[in-house]
């Protein structure tokens, strides 16, 4: 079996926080979970810390910095498409997923394209987003001013409106994972005390 511990972040509760990872500690609390396997085990992690993780059919907003990053989750868009979510990305990031056969994509103007319809200010307030990948990246100091300013107020409107935000490439990776793993299986809970007998020394 394996044991994945993810921690809690209490976001909502500081005004304006940005909730992208850093070298601070951030979180306030953490929950540790064990399952058949990683990914059943992170699933299991992300629910008992209140991560609410979006159900097969529903939608997730894509928006990534820079080339490199863009082509790399591709195959993280094509699986969450196979899963039968709808996909939405800004203008760029969209454009990368065409190019790479992901069709049915809906483009939505940046935050600061308000007068632009549709708007992912729109999408979010009105909650037609389920899930947000926001991975940041800039290539000049002034682009990376100006991408930062608009992605904060994503970031911070979808905890606002209690959307869950993943922003590093890796997280959304294991995500994914998670998501494919509960739409091909069962989940079965089991005690402390069960896994512990599956072991061939015991600890107590």
């Amino acid at each position: 079996h394996v044991g994945v511990k993810v921690p809690q972040f209490s976001f909502m509760r500081l005004t304006g926080a940005d909730p992208i990872l850093g070298v601070e500690m951030l979180s306030t609390g953490e929950a540790a979970c064990l399952g058949e396997n990683f990914a059943d085990a992170f699933l299991k992690a992300l629910l008992s810390a209140e991560f609410e993780l979006p159900r097969d059919g529903s939608s997730v907003l894509i928006t990534v910095g820079g080339e490199r990053l863009k082509k790399e989750v591709v195959p993280l868009a094509r699986t969450l498409r196979e899963l039968g979510f709808k996909i939405y990305a800004t203008e760029h990031t969209a454009d990368v997923f065409r190019k790479a056969g992901l069709n049915s994509i809906t483009v939505l103007h940046k935050v600061k394209e308000s007068e632009k319809k549709p708007n992912i200010l729109d999408y979010l307030t009105n909650r037609k987003v389920n899930l947000v990948i926001n991975i940041p990246s800039g290539n000049s100091e002034k682009e990376r001013d100006e991408i930062w300013e608009d992605e904060y107020i994503i970031r911070r409107l979808a905890v606002e409106f209690n959307i869950p935000v993943v922003t590093t490439l890796e997280l959304a990776s294991a995500l994914v994972r998670a998501i494919k793993y509960r739409a091909a299986s069962e989940t079965v809970i089991r005690s402390l005390n069960e896994y512990m007998d599956s072991l061939s020394f015991k600890l107590w």
